[in-house]
């Protein structure tokens, strides 16, 4: 798999310590064995960038032993200088857009940080080409947040352990060694805050409230356009990627992208564009744009009566 890994240095190390530094190596290893790639394929990294605050310089030999590229992010205002902030989150943006655009053959990209302000970059890059992995933290809800954005999450508590990989041996009958093993991560739940609740009520009171459609249509199409606002709610005025979506909709018993026996792909509707043109008509929210490279792109609009509603009870709940 022909892969990128782009590194938020300062939030990863501070979820790490000091192991993700001394045995890069080892977790790099890791990540190229296939550890959470798609049917556990190894990788080949066409680039391979770190970015940090000019304070972490020192690891720079470390890093480029290992075929990285550090890019320095110093802060050029006076008071995030002093801080000791750094503009690596713009870089890698920029680097993570170019990329996905510009980069031949590219089949993924590996964002390594739990920073939740990266959603809008995985949502943006996310093509039916092109997988996306972050990283997560079972200790707080960046873990559950990126499952429901990326194609892949990397958990702090296996990249822990990454940083002690070791290749296994090679079977005589085997073409190549084992894929990593993954820990399954310790979630913890979510704390819902008293404004969040009202928030999540406000949505879905403004859901319920819609007109009913009309029933000559397949039974399970008002089900799954509420399922694309739903994540549309989210992130509301940014694009849905189109694997995100059929993700959502394999909830759904009768959904499928292929053929199968007496179950037509697509509810019956031919192909994706084709299904989501049919989802906007019952729900006029759902905005469908042609695009010449990546199909579709598909947009929930956020209802102004929505909107207001979460006004309201983020006022109330700051009273």
């Amino acid at each position: 798999m022909k892969s990128v890994l782009l590194v938020d240095f300062d939030n990863i190390y501070a979820a790490t310590g000091e192991g993700f530094t001394e045995n890069v190596a080892k977790w790099l290893l890791w990540l190229e064995d296939g550890a959470l790639s798609r049917k556990q394929k190894r990788r080949k990294f066409l680039a391979k960038r770190v970015y940090w605050n000019l304070q972490h310089d020192v690891h720079r030999a470390a890093f480029e032993a290992a075929g990285f590229e550090a890019f320095n992010c110093r802060a050029f205002a006076k008071n995030k200088i002093s801080s000791g902030k750094s503009s690596a989150d713009i870089v890698l943006t920029m680097d993570a857009i170019e990329m996905a655009l510009h980069l031949k053959d590219l089949e993924e990209i590996i964002v390594l940080t739990t920073d939740s302000d990266f959603v809008p970059v995985v949502n943006r890059i996310q093509s039916p080409r092109l997988r996306v992995v972050t990283a997560g933290k079972e200790t707080d809800p960046t873990y559950e947040l990126y499952s429901q954005h990326a194609d892949g999450v990397v958990h702090m508590s296996a990249l822990k352990a990454a940083c002690e990989y070791e290749r296994a041996e090679r079977k005589w009958y085997r073409f190549r060694s084992p894929p990593p093993d993954v820990p399954a991560p310790r979630l913890v739940q979510e704390r819902r805050s008293p404004l969040m609740m009202k928030v999540r009520n406000a949505v879905r009171d403004e859901a319920e409230s819609h007109d009913p459609r009309p029933q000559d249509q397949h039974p399970h199409l008002t089900r799954a356009a509420e399922l694309v606002m739903e994540l549309g709610a989210r992130t509301p005025d940014q694009p849905i990627a189109r694997e995100k979506i059929i993700k959502a909709l394999s909830a759904i018993p009768d959904f499928s992208t292929t053929p199968l026996k007496g179950q037509p792909a697509w509810f019956g509707l031919r192909n994706f564009a084709v299904m989501m043109l049919r989802l906007r008509a019952i729900e006029p929210c759902i905005e469908v744009r042609p695009q010449k490279r990546n199909g579709t792109q598909v947009i929930c609009r956020v209802p102004k009566k929505t909107a207001s509603a979460v006004s309201q009870a983020s006022a109330e709940a700051t009273a």
